[in-house]
């Protein structure tokens, strides 16, 4: 009995994708909708109506977001081993761009945002890199360069802030399995 009921479900769902569907964006969500495996941009804050069996639907956030940094460890020109971390704040633009040439958008703004973390603070030495953060010039850099790296996809750098910049020491541990002899 319970497989005719599944059966019955599964055949007004396939029935379903023949009735077109209707979606309600609110002001801060954008989507991209595949239609016939073409792109179409649906603005925020308006109705849209799209049929299920032709067309894909890909909603994402434009409004202003804030994603963390993981800390990284990284080198400065004369050889100071130090940790940081960050937080970038960022709008959306251009969705269309965002979301057809990457995967897993959110993760490659933040994987870019990083990127330009390391690109902007290896370049100098430990006390221009602490003179920098004090003087609060570091910031506009790491901003600067984010943008640079993130413009092609339709982001606009709001912030970007470190959250930790520390001195360290790297220990790295190596195993090795070695052959017991009985």
């Amino acid at each position: 009995m319970e497989s005719a009921f599944a059966f019955i479900g599964q055949f007004f769902t396939w029935l379903g994708a023949f009735v077109p569907r209707w979606c309600i964006l609110d002001t801060t969500r954008g989507a991209i909708k595949y239609k016939y495996g073409q792109p179409v941009f649906c603005a925020p804050g308006k109705i849209h109506f799209y049929w299920p069996l032709v067309t894909e639907w890909d909603s994402y956030p434009m409004a202003r977001q804030t994603d963390r940094l993981e800390t990284q460890t990284m080198e400065t020109t004369d050889g100071v081993t130090f940790i940081v971390a960050g937080t970038i704040t960022y709008s959306v633009t251009d969705l269309m761009a965002l979301l057809t040439t990457t995967h897993h958008a959110a993760q490659a703004v933040i994987e870019l945002a990083a990127s330009a973390m390391h690109d902007v603070c290896c370049d100098y030495q430990w006390t221009e890199l602490q003179q920098e953060q004090r003087k609060g010039t570091l910031k506009t850099k790491l901003k600067n360069e984010a943008q640079r790296q993130l413009r092609d996809y339709g982001v606009n750098v709001l912030k970007l802030q470190l959250t930790s910049l520390a001195k360290c020491r790297v220990h790295r541990v190596c195993q090795s399995i070695a052959n017991e002899e009985t």
